[in-house]
């Protein structure tokens, strides 16, 4: 109730955000509709600068507006035909006052019902720099209906992509995206893709499934992609490159990693290789496997020239460079094709987890991939689930990587690593660890760990020690959530501790006993070792079982009422390698039990409690209230 009235006054306080933002006020994408339908507002921001629409446009904006469009959450937006986007632009998904909503979780669906793509971002004007154009807390719907170029969108701006879903795109070219543009001495002239936190999935292309490119002009970072389908062979990458960058472009992607894919996990990709790689791209810390191929390298070399002078002449020196990197990642079991390369090509391939010796430029100076032994049981790639998704096998189940989850309340799921109960130390993992920055003094390598991963939680600040792979495993034992239920008299309280492990499992009683001997009191361990510890020593209330995966139930001793306050200390296959004075993850977790309750008021006593409704409504004074009779 107290997050709820917060919410509602931050609502109140801050609802002039929203006061200059343009509101669409239809689903339905009808030209002539008296107030402001989705068409109508993009129309309206194409148009804006002309006199006579200043006013606004068929019930959208006037001369104070901003240049965003606000969509409701959870619903649905109609469209016949494409929107032709020609000014900078952010639609968006209306803000949630809900203090433990997550982005992306409730977007607003742009659905195409016509036979076209949803946007065409173009200004249709080289001499001017890019325009802007964003979409956030968005789900993009495409059609049915096969098209040319980009099933979704065709780009040819800046356009950048958050907390959203791409998904049913079907073209010849492009399934969800089509971006456009392969002058990189003219900037104005091609268009460049940026993607986070973003679930690209279910889209279909002859070439560029997910993103068709003339050029290496985008970055996806911290997203998800999975299930598109593409054809086989390079020319079907499911991330397509037409033509790399020049010589005079490459030395500046590399840097900044303009052209990359970072921190992201793709899986169950069909048809052709997951992406081609070419001049000015960077792959890094990357969790890629299950696809029907994974990556066709073809970079050529970097030429680097220089002018010197001598003797009143000058002298041109040129000089060879790498020019792609893909470092820090797993790619496995893609179809037994994990990595292939034209016979020009000079990527680097380093300190990634695959089936590929190391790839060096003309000389073996580059840092051992670690090589996959599909064949050696403690190797094993996925542990349990369905279809490579759902729970993890409990240890001391073999499998380097968890299933595909995605956490409660969460938008994008991932491949966590395991530490096996049968290593002897962390070293024993192939994955975890096993990141590194090239740090022999030189400027040779570019493939440094992400500073986070795709989670947004920070990797290790070592330099040779962060995991390959998307997902960075993570012990936060400052933000471990209080568990527990409510219950009532002759119930039994029956809950799940999976999400508070801090990425680690619990291990199982034999490992317990190995690690720790006998117990005292003569009772088998339970799993992670289980110890309960009553808050102010007060005695249990209850009696607490948890199972390896995570469940817990407790039964109470009697018909109390209160609450029974503990903490569940457990030791996992990340903790066990700890000293032994952090073995355990504290969980706080409280039982409240109350009688049944059978009053059933029809009136409601607001005696007593005149202050604090006072209090309330002096914050929602300025926006007014609407009182409903109980």
């Amino acid at each position: 109730m107290l997050k709820r009235t917060l919410a509602c006054a931050l609502f109140a306080i801050t609802g002039h955000a929203y006061s200059a933002d343009i509101q669409v006020t239809t689903l339905l994408d009808e030209e002539n509709y008296t107030g402001c339908s989705l068409r109508n507002a993009v129309e309206f921001l194409n148009q804006r600068s002309k006199k006579e629409f200043e006013n606004g446009y068929r019930g959208c904006g006037n001369k104070d507006s901003s240049s965003v469009i606000i969509l409701k959450r959870d619903q649905t937006y109609q469209l016949n035909s494409a929107l032709n986007i020609k000014s900078a632009t952010t639609i968006q998904s209306e803000m949630s006052y809900d203090f433990n909503n997550t982005k992306g979780l409730n977007n607003a669906t742009i659905k195409m019902v016509g036979k076209d793509r949803l946007f065409v971002i173009d200004d249709e004007n080289v001499e001017k720099a890019l325009i802007g154009v964003n979409f956030v807390e968005l789900n993009l719907q495409g059609s049915s209906t096969k098209v040319n170029n980009g099933g979704l969108i065709l780009n040819r701006e800046e356009l950048a992509i958050q907390y959203s879903r791409l998904t049913g795109g079907l073209a010849n070219k492009g399934g969800a995206i089509y971006n456009v543009g392969t002058s990189a001495d003219v900037k104005n002239t091609a268009g460049y893709v940026s993607i986070n936190n973003t679930l690209l999935q279910g889209n279909k292309a002859d070439q560029g499934a997910v993103i068709f490119s003339e050029m290496p002009r985008y970055a996806i970072s911290q997203s998800v992609i999975r299930d598109n389908e593409g054809v086989t062979g390079p020319a079907g990458a499911l991330l397509y490159v037409q033509e790399g960058l020049n010589n005079d472009t490459i030395g500046g992607a590399l840097l900044i990693g303009f052209a990359s894919i970072k921190n992201s996990t793709i899986f169950h990709n069909k048809g052709g290789y997951v992406a081609n790689i070419r001049e000015g791209m960077t792959l890094n810390n990357n969790t890629m496997i299950k696809n029907a191929a994974g990556l066709y390298l073809q970079s050529l070399k970097w030429k680097v020239t220089t002018e010197t002078k001598e003797n009143g002449e000058t002298k041109e020196t040129v000089k060879e460079y790498p020019s792609a990197y893909v470092s820090n990642s797993i790619i496995v079991s893609n179809g037994n094709n994990d990595i292939s390369s034209a016979a020009e090509d000079n990527s680097i391939v380093q300190s990634n987890f695959t089936t590929s010796e190391c790839k060096g430029f003309g000389t073996t100076k580059c840092q051992p991939n670690i090589i996959w032994n599909q064949n050696d049981p403690e190797q094993k790639l996925v542990a349990g689930g369905e279809n490579d998704e759902g729970v993890c096998a409990a240890p001391p189940a073999k499998g380097l990587l968890c299933p595909y989850y995605t956490p409660k309340d969460q938008m994008l799921g991932y491949f966590k690593p395991r530490l096996l109960t049968s290593y002897l130390s962390v070293a024993d993992s192939p994955i975890v660890n096993r990141g590194r920055i090239y740090s022999d003094g030189t400027s040779y390598s570019l493939g440094g760990c992400e500073g986070s991963d795709q989670r947004g939680k920070k990797r290790s600040g070592l330099d040779e020690l962060c995991d390959l792979g998307a997902i960075e495993l993570f012990i936060d034992r400052s933000n471990i959530p209080t568990n527990g239920m409510d219950i009532l008299y002759k119930q039994i309280a029956k809950f799940s501790i999976l999400d508070s492990l801090a990425d680690g499992e619990l291990l199982d009683p034999a490992t317990c006993e190995a690690e720790l001997g006998k117990r005292t009191d003569g009772q088998p361990w339970q799993p992670g070792c289980l110890e309960i510890v009553q808050n102010l020593h007060i005695p249990s209330k209850g009696k607490l079982t948890l199972d390896q995966d995570g469940n817990v139930t407790y039964v109470p001793y009697s018909d109390w009422h209160g609450a029974d306050m503990f903490k569940l200390r457990v030791m996992t296959t990340i903790t066990r390698f700890n000293d032994a004075t952090s073995y355990y993850i504290d969980i706080p977790t409280n039982i409240v039990q109350d009688p049944p309750n059978n009053f059933q008021s029809k009136t409601v006593n607001v005696s007593g409690g005149s202050f604090g409704t006072g209090v309330i409504l002096m914050l929602l004074g300025l926006v007014g209230i609407r009182r409903f009779k109980s």
